[in-house]
């Protein structure tokens, strides 16, 4: 009677053990990463944050200071006053200022979700979320690089203001 108990006991914790490995595997860890460009003409934020099951929530924050009054302006104008996109970085640097002539893949676009006017200036908070294939610019084994380009743009005049790019976040992304 003990021997069928110590099976069916060995029996359980195989089965406890196999359940647990198969959750652990789809639940993945968490991965977070964030860069600010800290510059004082603007800061552009990006993260990118493991959600679990393959998906990521990609962020992307810009202060741009300037006065409130001109904050409020595009603010006031119809339509949004910046747009965001995430695009793949294999070589965008400091020796290729911002849209030099190379085409840059665009992954996707990141839709706003904030948009604030204040005495520092205006600034806007974009939200997605995304299964990690969104993120992976590179063939499988190579790290992906990726960084956030935000335009602002006078919606009045339907003028680009200025670009900024964010610094660049890697990781191996599924």
């Amino acid at each position: 009677m003990a021997a069928v108990g110590r099976r069916r006991l060995a029996r359980v914790l195989v089965a406890a053990a196999g359940v647990l490995g198969v959750v652990g595997s789809m639940a993945g860890p968490a991965s977070a990463a964030q860069t600010c460009t800290g510059a004082s003409d603007s800061n552009l934020c990006l993260s990118v944050d493991g959600v679990g099951g393959g998906r990521f929530r990609v962020h992307v924050g810009i202060d741009v200071p300037m006065s409130l009054a001109e904050a409020q302006e595009y603010i006031d104008d119809p339509g949004d006053p910046f747009v965001v996109t995430i695009v793949a970085d294999d070589g965008i640097g400091s020796s290729c200022p911002l849209f030099c002539g190379t085409v840059i893949p665009v992954l996707f676009r990141v839709p706003l979700t904030g948009l604030g006017a204040s005495g520092s200036g205006l600034g806007g908070d974009f939200d997605i979320t995304v299964p990690g294939t969104a993120l992976n610019e590179d063939p499988p084994g190579q790290e992906d690089e990726i960084r956030a380009f935000a335009e602002l743009w006078d919606r009045d005049t339907n003028t680009l203001v200025r670009r900024f790019v964010s610094n660049q976040i890697s990781g191996n992304w599924p």
